[in-house]
Order: C-alpha cells, then sequence, then structure tokens
C-alpha cells in the first residue's frame, strides 16, 4: 500500500463542534471520499483498522480522502443521528474547499460510519461505499427513500449483524446499488482489509471516472 503523509486539522461543525481530522490531498486528485469509522461508544475511533486500510487504500490511489472522530455518541441502536450527520457534512465540506467542485466526492463508511454515511443526503457528494453496515442506526438510508446516487454496499460473508441475504433483502429496492460480499470475513473483517480497501477504492475511482 502506497506511503501517504496526512495531515491533523481540526474540523469546526455547523452547530459549534470541533472534531480532530486527518487530511490527505494529493497532486491531481479526481476524487475525494470522506471516511466515517465505527461506534464511538464501542471504541471505533478514526483510527480503526479497516477505516485506515480505506484511508490509506484510497489515498494510495489518488483520491484525496478525509476521515475524523464523530462526537461523543450514546450507544442506542434507535436514535436518528443528526448530530452525527452534521458530523459528515462538516467533513464533506471541508474536503469539497480543499478539492475543489468539479471534484466528486463520496462518504464512504464502515459498520455504525456506513449507516451515518447512507443517512446523509446532502448534494455535495456523488454516492455512497457502505462496509458492512448494520442498518440500525442513523435513520433509513437515503437510497432506500429514493435516491438515485450509487451506492455500493460490502457484505462480510459471516456477518453477525446484516449478513449477505439479509443485506440483499433490504437494498432489492434500492434504484442504483452493488453488493459485493467479503469472503471467510465477519463484521470485524479480521484478514480482510486489504481486500476490502481495493474494493471500496476500485468503485470509486469506476464512478468517478
Amino acid at each position: 500500500m502506497a506511503h501517504i503523509s496526512a495531515e491533523e486539522i481540526s474540523l469546526l461543525t455547523a452547530d459549534g463542534v470541533t472534531l480532530a481530522a486527518d487530511l490527505w490531498v494529493p497532486p491531481g486528485a479526481t476524487a475525494g471520499a470522506v471516511v466515517c469509522h465505527p461506534h464511538p461508544a464501542l471504541g471505533g475511533d478514526r483510527r480503526n483498522v479497516v477505516v485506515d486500510a480505506l484511508f490509506r487504500g484510497l489515498g494510495g490511489a489518488g483520491v484525496a480522502v478525509l476521515r475524523f472522530d464523530f462526537r461523543p455518541t450514546p450507544r442506542t441502536a434507535n436514535g436518528e443521528g443528526a448530530a452525527q450527520r452534521t458530523d459528515v457534512v462538516a467533513a464533506l465540506y471541508r474536503l469539497g474547499a480543499e478539492v475543489g467542485g468539479d471534484v466528486p466526492l463520496f462518504l464512504v463508511g464502515y459498520s455504525f460510519g456506513a449507516d451515518v454515511a447512507l443517512s446523509v443526503g446532502d448534494e455535495r457528494h456523488a454516492g455512497w461505499a457502505a462496509v458492512a453496515p448494520p442498518f440500525r442506526f442513523a435513520g433509513p438510508p437515503r437510497p432506500r427513500l429514493g435516491d438515485t446516487r450509487p451506492v455500493l454496499v460490502a457484505v462480510p460473508e459471516h456477518d453477525q449483524f446484516a449478513p449477505p441475504a439479509w443485506v440483499a433483502r433490504e437494498t432489492a429496492g434500492w434504484p442504483d446499488v452493488t453488493t459485493a460480499t467479503v469472503p471467510m470475513a465477519d463484521h470485524l473483517l479480521a484478514g480482510a482489509t486489504a481486500h476490502v480497501a481495493r474494493l471500496v477504492t476500485d468503485w470509486v475511482l469506476e464512478r468517478a471516472a
């Protein structure tokens, strides 16, 4: 995996919360991605191993990337996720300011971060890549509501929360969805991070082109 030298930055959200983040903008980037991490109350942060693989895989392929720490989040499966969506939008607009308005931006998330990303309908992004979404946080996914932007859903073969057959039923009516099973992996994706990073990176580059 290519080496990238990310810059540590701070994000200020619309409601005045400061978030720690890492930013990498390679020369000539033709796509950008905001990467969202697992649930903070369960130990998730921007340095999670899956998030790190996504960040470095995308960045090493010439995609501008920004990852950030969500604000402290209660451990609940039923919250609407409005505050966390505000965090994502802050990251999205900071990345957009770095790369310019003509570069397509994508929301990429793992686990809780995938659920939150899928619930963000801001016009600035071009689609979603959701890795192991549990489909239990942050309200309904935008594609379920008819949003036609493209979605990649990467599903671990042995996911404990949303296995492939369940995800296939959940996403059956989405306008533009690609599902991919990650073989021999459960929700934690141990041993499969490089595979997932390549899968997401290839999809982002294809959609950006």
